[in-house]
């Protein structure tokens, strides 16, 4: 980043804080600064008695309007004679000390300036009153050590190795942590869209854009305002929190952060009776299934039978191409796979293939499949960019609308995953083992060895054919209170 991009970076961040290590490097360049520049030729050990003198009179307040030090010698014998005497200390000593803070300012504030503006930083007053005390300490041990080379001894200055190397990344905003996050995970879009929410949803409560300044206490005041503005528990943790968390945890990680300030911050969480969600009733099924069967919309028929009898995900089915589809060890199967065109899936554990239910195959779905084509199954080809929501997307949330109006309205029930937490527990009362129920269903495993743990083809097909499916009612016969035959 060059200095002109570090300064509008500055700017936009605003004003930082600085920690007593960098206070002290940043004085440390002044310090080198001056050695540097003098101790060739440091003039005589007079003029250093004098500039220290006056640097003394400004650190106590005993002099206002005192020459303000810059990069150049500091020939101030006259003026220190004029104001002290010929004995500077008894002067100095003479002056009522005031601890104007002014005095300080118009001795050291150009040096202070100078070697901020070097580094592209803007600091809030209280950090610039900690930088002039340490410049004023600085610059005063240089004049020490000059005064010696001006008498003639060039001896190592113990003093010159209290001052660190300055370390300063100027671009640590949350913003930058974001996109270099984003950049190098390639989240889903959706991911995305979340997390910018509640990096601005932070960024507007502090005040500020640097991550550096972020305390935890911070953090909790924001987690408080969230609660208060009526978000659930969940959404706090899983969003807000979640992706704040992360984002530090990965700036660590990438050494351009030392600390977490939201570690172990959660938003207390009850686990009410009446909250949880819920699956649909058999009977259910076999209403949706009813109606799905009926209607000319091919994603709302298929991604109902496909949930129905895999206990897939519906993001993950609505993402199917025709080349998902295929035929393994004399099985259907369905390979659930990242759309090519930029689609994701949860976690790693997602990808998988799963065996087609015999009940979708005699419906008709390998005829669509061909049908189709070797394309997307059920969407309009997606821009394949990756900040956009990939075009699956808004397949899923119609069909979760259209359920709605199909008069599916329990809110513990949503509209599309209730197929899968009724399709887990028809896997316990068919006996199916939870190893392979999960693995059927993309969950990952719950531990290290399960990881080791590989299902064939056959196996898993006759776990999903363990499945039955309920009775199909038509609306119509539903109507007369009639039941069709079963599948």
């Amino acid at each position: 980043m060059t200095q002109l991009e570090r300064a509008y970076e500055a700017l936009r961040v605003g004003p930082t804080t600085l920690s007593q290590r960098q206070i002290i490097a940043l004085s440390g360049e002044i310090y080198r600064l001056y050695v540097d520049a003098f101790q060739e030729n440091p003039g005589t050990p007079k003029d250093w008695a004098s500039f220290k003198a006056l640097n003394r009179a400004a650190r106590e307040g005993r002099l206002d309007n005192l020459p303000s030090i810059g990069l150049s010698f500091p020939d101030e014998n006259d003026i220190a004679a004029s104001v002290f005497g010929e004995d500077l200390t008894a002067g100095v000593n003479a002056l009522q000390p005031s601890n104007s803070p002014a005095a300080i300012e118009g001795r050291f504030g150009g040096l202070v300036s100078w070697v901020l503006g070097l580094h592209a930083i803007i600091v809030d007053s209280e950090g610039r009153r900690k930088l002039l005390i340490a410049v004023d300490q600085a610059v005063t041990d240089a004049a020490f050590a000059l005064k010696r080379n001006a008498d003639g001894d060039y001896s190592p200055d113990p003093k010159a190795a209290r001052f660190p190397v300055f370390a300063y990344t100027n671009n640590v905003s949350l913003q930058s942590l974001f996109d270099k996050w984003a950049k190098e995970r390639s989240p889903a879009a959706s991911t995305l869209t979340t997390w910018r929410s509640a990096i601005k949803s932070l960024g507007g409560h502090i005040g500020h854009d640097d991550a550096r300044r972020i305390r935890d206490t911070d953090v909790v005041s924001w987690k408080d305002e969230l609660v208060a503005s009526g978000l659930s528990a969940k959404t706090i943790n899983g969003s807000y929190l979640a992706a704040v968390n992360v984002l530090f945890v990965f700036a660590i990680a990438n050494k351009l952060l030392t600390e977490n300030p939201a570690s172990s911050i959660r938003a207390a969480t009850t686990n009410r009776a009446g909250t949880r969600m819920l699956a649909y009733s058999t009977e259910e099924v076999g209403r949706l299934l009813s109606i799905a069967e009926q209607t000319a919309t091919p994603p709302r028929r298929w991604l109902i039978w496909l949930a129905a009898t895999s206990g897939a995900r519906i993001g993950e089915i609505a993402q199917l191409w025709g080349t998902s589809i295929g035929r393994e060890d004399g099985v259907d199967v369905m390979h659930i796979r990242p759309a090519p065109d930029g689609g994701s899936l949860k976690n790693e554990g997602s990808e998988r293939t799963v065996p087609i239910h015999s009940a979708v195959v005699a419906a008709g779905f390998l005829e669509f499949v061909e049908q189709r084509g070797e394309g997307p199954l059920f969407y309009k080809r997606s821009s394949g960019k990756p900040a956009k929501t990939h075009a699956s997307k808004g397949t899923t949330n119609h069909l979760s609308s259209w359920i709605r109006e199909q008069g599916f309205e329990d809110p513990r029930k949503a509209p599309n995953h209730a197929l899968r937490h009724w399709w887990k527990s028809q896997a316990v009362e068919a006996e199916i083992l939870d190893s392979v129920a999960d693995h059927i269903q993309g969950h990952a495993a719950k531990s290290e060895a399960g990881k080791y743990r590989h299902f064939g083809i056959e196996p898993l097909a006759k776990a999903v054919e363990k499945i039955q499916l309920p009775k199909l009612t038509s609306p119509r016969l539903a109507a007369c209170g009639e039941e069709a035959t079963e599948v």
